[in-house]
């Protein structure tokens, strides 16, 4: 990575290279606006990397967040191909446990039919066979979205970074904490831990956990909370081949599109076992590209900053979850981590503008990957807007 020459001002100064940040920095060049994307590692390391790599629309609700989540799949398409990153249309498989759940999936993939995001029902023998090792005694049926895309969420965000340092309208400026930021006139002055000052007509804070650093007394007002995750990647001696991502029953009692068609067919199914649910466990298994399971992920939520410490018992659950789903695998754990991101609790999303030019983005949740994209485009789209009027 070349060293670039820094100016002292900007059109657009973004701060965190993660997926809200990286993508703010990417629209905002391709808008012929000089960038500079401010993050503080080489390239980002929390969860914008440490996480499946999933962009599921099938999750999102009908609306705005599943508008979203569409614009971003055309977006992963586009970068990907250009950066020649491997995407997979791997499709997500929602499994059904009992024949309530499989009823109802049934029905949703009726009212799923016309719609920008079709999905097709699998009988329980359909579903044994479409992928390894699911257990047969545990599958009564399965709702299987086609559209749903998976990549390496950190060779994705290398590539794009180290793209984004060879333009001519973004620079990057890693290893670099940005301390304070303030409105100076008609400007934001953007001062670093190194000493620099630099100055821009607009900035884009999507600095992801770090709630402390910059506006904290504002983000305490913000009904943000903390989510700790956690993950394994697990051995595949036999060389299996999964298919497609899987996810539990337990998704279908959490993600909004699915309690949204619960409520539109009138049903409510069982919240999963009170452990499972005090932990926030729902459970995927996905596939690298070097064929190793990554399997997880539980979710501990919290007003305070969580250390990244592991918890074994909550590994051990959702290990012992996946032998219920999964026959003749082998769960030898190879690696494990934690990722730490913010939710705001009401809305879905913090998002304030100070002073018509510093704008804070934060709080997205677990859908960051999935709908990022999208919504980085539309926020750098309205900035355009609001420059070009009279």
């Amino acid at each position: 990575m070349s060293t670039p020459t820094y100016q002292s001002e900007y059109d657009v100064i973004v701060i965190g290279g993660g997926v809200l940040g990286a993508f703010h920095a990417y629209f905002a060049m391709r808008q012929g606006l000089k960038t500079l994307l401010i993050e503080r590692n080489v390239f980002p390391q929390q969860a914008s990397v440490r996480n499946f790599g999933l962009i599921i629309p099938s999750a999102m609700p009908a609306g705005r967040w599943r508008d979203r989540a569409i614009a971003s799949c055309e977006i992963y398409s586009e970068l990907c191909e250009f950066l020649d990153v491997p995407l997979q249309r791997t499709g997500t498989q929602y499994l059904a446990h009992t024949a309530a759940e499989a009823e109802f999936l049934k029905q949703m993939a009726v009212a799923c039919e016309d719609s920008l995001c079709p999905a097709e029902y699998y009988s329980t023998e359909e579903t044994i066979r479409s992928s390894c090792c699911l257990n047969p005694e545990f599958c009564q049926g399965s709702l299987f979205f086609p559209h749903d895309l998976q990549l390496d969420p950190d060779q994705f965000f290398r590539a794009l970074i180290n793209w984004i340092t060879c333009t001519s309208d973004c620079d990057y400026l890693p290893n670099t904490t940005a301390i304070s930021v303030e409105s100076q006139e008609s400007l934001a002055c953007i001062r670093t831990s190194s000493g620099r000052t630099f100055q821009a007509r607009h900035t884009f804070v999507c600095s992801g956990a770090d709630l402390q650093t910059l506006f904290p007394e504002i983000y305490a007002s913000g009904n943000l909370q903390y989510c700790k995750l956690q993950m394994l990647k697990l051995s595949n001696p036999e060389n299996r081949t999964l298919g497609t991502s899987i996810a539990s029953p337990i998704a279908i009692t959490r993600y909004p599109a699915f309690l949204n068609a619960q409520s539109l067919q009138g049903v409510s199914l069982p919240a999963p076992d009170p452990v499972l649910q005090e932990q926030g466990i729902q459970i995927w298994m996905t596939q690298n590209q070097n064929n190793e399971f990554i399997l997880g992920d539980s979710h501990a939520y919290s007003s305070d900053a969580p250390t990244e410490f592991l918890s074994a018992e909550v590994e051990s659950h959702i290990i012992n979850y996946a032998r219920k789903m999964f026959v003749k695998l082998e769960f030898e754990v190879i690696d494990r981590w934690c990722g730490i991101y913010t939710e705001a609790q009401s809305a879905g999303l913090f998002q304030q503008t100070l002073d018509d030019r510093i704008h804070l983005i934060t709080g997205i949740g677990g859908k960051g990957m999935t709908t990022g994209p999208g919504l980085a485009r539309e926020n750098i789209r309205q900035l355009s807007l609001i420059q070009s009027r009279p």
